[in-house]
């Protein structure tokens, strides 16, 4: 199961009636502390969750933690699932993407550069996370 995309334009989508869990996400900032960002408004961890938020329900957050040289942040996200009106488990998303890894990815990449931290480009990718 992958994680739906349950907004549209900042506007919660009504999923179909299906089983809802958690899926998690990992986001790496490639060569970037990011931490000192974390519980700064405006602030790179701030811009990134409220840019997923515009296309998923967010029910989790781990913190930010750094390993030299990479910033890793754990993001759970509400499945929706998958059916006939969602093949790909990304509701209203972009067909473009094949997966909500990748949906998340490009969402995030958008916001070029945020308080210093590079997300654009390979600065920062996303993977599906097992706990």
């Amino acid at each position: 199961m992958s994680a739906g995309i349950t907004k549209k334009n900042g506007y919660y989508t009504v999923p179909s009636q299906r089983p809802s869990t958690i899926s998690f996400y990992k986001l790496t900032i490639n060569g970037q502390d990011a931490t000192g960002q974390n519980n700064v408004v405006g602030g790179t961890i701030d811009q990134i969750l409220r840019s997923v938020s515009q296309i998923a329900t967010i029910g989790m957050v781990g913190t930010p933690v750094f390993s030299a040289p990479n910033t890793t942040l754990v993001i759970g996200l509400e499945d929706t699932g998958v059916d006939a009106n969602s093949p790909s488990g990304l509701g209203l998303g972009n067909a473009v993407y094949t997966t909500t890894a990748l949906a998340l990815q490009a969402n995030i990449r958008a916001l070029n550069t945020v308080s210093s931290i590079t997300l654009s480009g390979t600065s920062s990718t996303v993977a599906t996370f097992a706990l």
